[in-house]
């Protein structure tokens, strides 16, 4: 019996340990949309492939089960009217998926940072490019993370960086002392930990796509010899980590949304230390329930946070040190 695309998926998805619902969540669709590919009453879309490769640790010409030079679900059909008539327009794709809104969020940030000091030059604002650069950080980072997810400390970087931007154009000057900013951050603060502390919401994801094709995401991977190292940069990527033996590993990401499932490696070494590395992104490591972190985080405008727990009799144990700047380091039991 020829092996479909849904068997494949059923089998890789058994193979990591997923569920239809955990799969479907990383995938950003429904559970039922799963069963659909699997039982192969439907197929997944050309955006959603390459995702279901990078979950399972495979290359996409594995999952669709053909080989580099075989055509799969359909071609590229030339407009010959408009080929003849020289006419090749692009069309650009919006869609709410996962994807890759870092990348957007920094273009966001050159334009308005040189856009303001174009505008100091030209109006004579006494204002340094520092002054314009710092809080335009700050609230085009809050803006963006509030797109996805409410948070005090998101909502305190959008209203600190305009407001801060607006008195370094002198634009506005309210008579705020500087005794009371450091005391307003702190309230802040403990209400972004306390709200992030009571729930966990989900965070949607935005795909951008040009011609049908995803945008460039630059990433690499490498495992060997009881270890793995993964760097990822404008960008949103997941990668499966199966070893015999882990003993360490490296993690960073750059403007991007990394995942590390390590739930598939059989044993941790007594002294298994997992650096980890987030800037303006999210860095998510998901340990299985039988292993127990110890982290040690460094963070700055950025946070470190745990999800689940391990079992009370958690028998390995993994060292984390957490490096976050204007980013999340989030540790999933699982």
């Amino acid at each position: 019996m020829e092996e479909t695309l849904g068997k494949r998926i059923v089998a890789n998805r058994k193979r990591i340990g997923l569920t239809q619902d955990q799969l479907a969540d990383r995938l950003g669709v429904t559970a039922q949309a799963v069963s659909k590919w699997e039982n192969d009453q439907s197929c997944p879309d050309i955006a959603t492939l390459p995702k279901l490769a990078d979950i399972f640790g495979i290359t996409l010409d594995a999952l669709l089960g053909r080989s580099a030079s075989h055509a799969v679900c359909g071609e590229v059909v030339e407009d010959e009217d408009n080929d003849k008539k020289g006419n090749h327009r692009k069309e650009w794709i919006f869609q709410w998926e996962s994807g890759r809104i870092e990348a957007i969020t920094f273009s966001v940030l050159v334009l308005l940072v040189g856009t303001l000091t174009l505008l100091s030059k030209l109006y004579t604002w006494d204002v340094s490019f520092w002054n314009i650069l710092w809080p335009s950080a700050l609230l085009v980072y809050g803006i963006k993370c509030l797109c996805f997810r409410f948070s005090f400390f998101q909502l305190g970087c959008a209203l600190f960086g305009g407001y801060f931007l607006g008195e370094n154009l002198k634009l506005w000057h309210l008579e705020m002392g500087s005794e009371l900013i450091f005391p307003i951050i702190i309230v802040i603060i403990g209400l972004s930990l306390l709200m992030d502390a009571l729930r966990k919401p989900k965070t949607p994801r935005i795909t951008f796509h040009h011609d049908g094709k995803n945008g460039k995401t630059e990433s690499s991977f490498h495992e060997e010899d009881e270890t793995f190292e993964c760097s990822l940069s404008f960008g949103e990527c997941s990668r499966h980590i199966s070893l015999p033996r882990l003993s360490g590993g490296d993690a960073t990401v750059n403007f991007g949304e990394l995942t590390v499932n390590l739930t598939s490696c059989k044993e941790f070494a007594d002294d298994c230390t997992i650096d980890a590395t987030c800037s303006f992104g999210e860095l998510v490591l998901i340990l299985p329930r039988h292993c127990r972190a110890i982290t040690e985080s460094e963070s700055s405008m950025g946070s470190f946070e745990t999800e689940g727990h391990p079992y009370p009799d958690a028998s390995d144990t993994v060292y984390i040190n957490g490096r976050s700047s204007f980013g999340s380091i989030v540790v999933r039991y699982e």
